[in-house]
């Protein structure tokens, strides 16, 4: 429920302070499948994947040292699919053609990797050096109200 919130929230601020559209233009409906990506898809996933990332590395080190190869392995072999698979998804819940879909994904997602790059790694080493697991999920989506603006307003944006 907190992930299908706070990427409405994200969602909102991106509509109404980056998009700068007036109340009367913001799009409700876009809100709602972007909260139900966060809670059909997104939460599910990624609680899912902290409980089994857990299990991957070995407890018996410092915080530091665990959480620096957490974040390694979650960025490299769980950032990419997973910036995918909203990369699809929400354009696919909006409406957009499989075709269209697919050239977006094409023109933006190298650069959407990128800029996810800039903030996640320092981002997960806090949550998985500090922070216990139970936490891990909230924590990140707290982050992800920033990433959730950036990534509505990519991912919805009219070509």
């Amino acid at each position: 429920m907190k992930a299908a919130l706070i990427m409405g929230a994200g969602d909102v601020i991106a509509q109404l302070a980056i998009e700068k559209k007036s109340y009367k233009d913001y799009n409700m409906e876009r809100t709602a499948k972007f909260s139900a990506i966060g809670f059909c898809f997104v939460g599910p996933a990624l609680r899912r994947w902290y409980i089994k990332l857990d299990t991957l590395v070995a407890k018996e080190q410092p915080a530091f040292h665990r959480g620096i190869k957490k974040m390694a392995i979650d960025q490299t072999c769980v950032a990419p699919p997973f910036t995918l698979i909203l990369s699809y998804l929400v354009p696919f819940v909006n409406g957009k053609k499989h075709e269209e879909i697919v050239q977006s994904i094409r023109d933006d997602y190298v650069d959407l990797m990128k800029r996810s790059y800039t903030l996640w790694p320092l981002a997960q080493v806090v949550n998985f050096s500090l922070l216990p697991i139970q936490y891990q999920v909230l924590f990140v989506q707290l982050i992800a109200l920033i990433w959730n603006c950036y990534l509505s307003m990519v991912l919805n944006k009219e070509k």
